[in-house]
């Protein structure tokens, strides 16, 4: 099938020509502003059936009922594949065209403000992460409490196969009218969904809040999947204002697999430094040396910034366990603690959910008005094989910090779990290990010094715009009630 070629301005008179109101008005200009810009793609309009009745399935995703309503939506339309124009190069300025087309249902959950005053008119479309084998919306699951105390509106997205697969197995009579045609067709789906979204119709997913900005979000494979995204198509579809890709590995996933022709990225994959949009990569220390995304890091730029996060892992305690009951004003979720849960070692307890709360905060504001966020000291390496250079209490150094790596009360990190039963556990979930009250002894002398330090450290990470300011209050008001030394 012909790729459909179209320029700037004939996006606009076609737009504004055509009766079909629904047609992405975002994005025209009478001439391309940059020469290296791809023509822009009309992105067909899908049907949708919904709300549907009862409630969507979506694993370990939390829903405080606090001002939120929650409704699941069927998607259908005719998605494309694609093959790629030139060579996938590690750069990432691909250009591609439509290979073949398939029909498709796939379905959507959204969030929304109940109040439309409450809505802050953003949209979060999360790439549903399908590793576990069901659809899991990681990204809502770690910053739903900033999400919603902020108003923003969320969507998760069931773009593959495996995901509408497993819905299907778990309600057979409510999903049966689900059908996907593979993977390779999940970002034309992923655009369609978005366009669905930005259309002005109080009857669309949106009902009558009036959205102006779009962020894709993706976590783990998920992130794989929105890096193909940005250099594949996100210059010619122009579905989003920003791209949050939130614990990627040095590649990214394929432009197109089996059955369809598979076309695999490169070994190393960054974003294509053409791209215009906010770009925000968030790491943990488990994607930076287990995962190897050291080997894809690329300077920051107007338009990429890159945060390397300090005593946090791919997978930790909040995911697993605290999300399902945080609605984000308990002091306690600050608490570190020892839990093996599946693993052979404590699971990471670090501040990953505080510190995504900051990164989707701090590309809102990019997307919107602008404003730059802060860059990030990358964390550092040293040694072959590389690894994560340590200080003497086995804290990585370099990258953003809080009190957890500035104050710590224990080892917090990225590495060093195993389990024979659970092998997510080998690279993802991190370790935590309390210190001794000896180190604690030398480390702070009495509890009011190390609240002091907690606070200091947490105030440095607030004024350098890496934790938000209501997060910083939870942290501040555990270590207020504290006894490190249990006096």
């Amino acid at each position: 099938m012909a790729f459909r070629h179209i320029s700037n301005s004939t996006l606009c008179t076609y737009v504004i020509a055509s009766t079909i109101s629904l047609l992405l008005l975002a994005g025209c200009s009478d001439s391309n502003d940059n020469d290296n810009e791809q023509p822009a793609n009309i992105v067909p309009m899908p049907m949708m059936e919904g709300p549907i009745p009862g409630d969507a399935s979506l694993p370990g995703t939390f829903f405080p009922d606090q001002g939120y309503e929650k409704a699941e939506y069927f998607i259908s339309g005719t998605a494309y594949s694609y093959t790629n124009v030139n060579e996938l190069t590690s750069s990432g300025e691909w250009q591609v065209q439509e290979a073949e087309a398939a029909e498709y249902t796939t379905r959507i959950v959204v969030f929304r403000p109940t109040a439309k005053i409450d809505f802050n008119k953003t949209v979060v479309v999360e790439w549903l992460n399908v590793s576990a084998g069901a659809d899991l919306g990681n990204d809502w699951m770690l910053a739903h409490t900033e999400l919603m105390r902020s108003g923003y509106t969320w969507v998760g997205v069931s773009a593959q196969s495996r995901g509408v697969s497993a819905l299907k197995t778990s309600n057979e009579t409510r999903y049966a009218p689900l059908d996907h045609p593979g993977d390779s067709f999940s970002y034309s789906i992923f655009s369609q969904v978005a366009q669905l979204l930005r259309s002005k119709d109080d009857t669309g997913p949106l009902g009558s809040l009036d959205a102006e900005t779009f962020l894709a979000a993706g976590e783990s494979q998920s992130a794989t999947r929105i890096l193909t995204y940005v250099n594949a198509l996100a210059l010619i579809d122009r579905m989003f204002e920003g791209y949050l890709i939130h614990s990627r590995y040095y590649s990214s996933a394929p432009l197109s697999q089996t059955p369809q022709a598979e076309i695999i990225a490169p070994d190393i994959v960054r974003v294509r430094p053409d791209f215009e949009v906010p770009v925000m990569m968030f790491q943990t220390e488990s994607d930076v040396v287990a995962l190897e995304s050291y080997l894809s890091r690329q300077p920051d730029s107007d338009s990429f910034r890159l945060w390397e996060t300090a005593g946090t892992a791919h997978a930790d305690y909040y995911i697993t366990i605290t999300t399902n009951s945080d609605t984000g004003t308990d002091p306690q979720v600050a608490a570190v603690f020892e839990s093996k849960l599946f693993c052979d070692k404590p699971i990471n307890m670090g501040p990953q959910h505080w510190l995504t709360n900051a990164a989707f905060a701090a590309l809102n504001r990019w997307a919107v008005s602008g404003e730059l966020p802060a860059k990030a000291e990358r964390l550092t390496l040293e040694g072959s094989p590389v690894r994560l250079a340590r200080d003497a209490y086995g804290i990585a150094l370099g990258g953003i910090r809080t009190s957890y790596v500035n104050a710590p009360m224990a080892t917090l990190s990225g590495e060093g779990n195993s389990s024979e039963s659970f092998g997510f556990c080998n690279r993802l979930f991190g370790t935590t290990k309390l210190f001794d009250a000896q180190t604690l002894a030398a480390l702070y002398g009495d509890n009011n010094t190390y609240v002091s330090k907690v606070n200091m450290a947490t105030d440095e990470a607030v004024a350098l715009g890496f934790l938000l300011p209501e997060d910083a209050a939870l942290i501040k008001a555990y270590a207020a009630q504290s006894d490190i030394f249990g006096d």
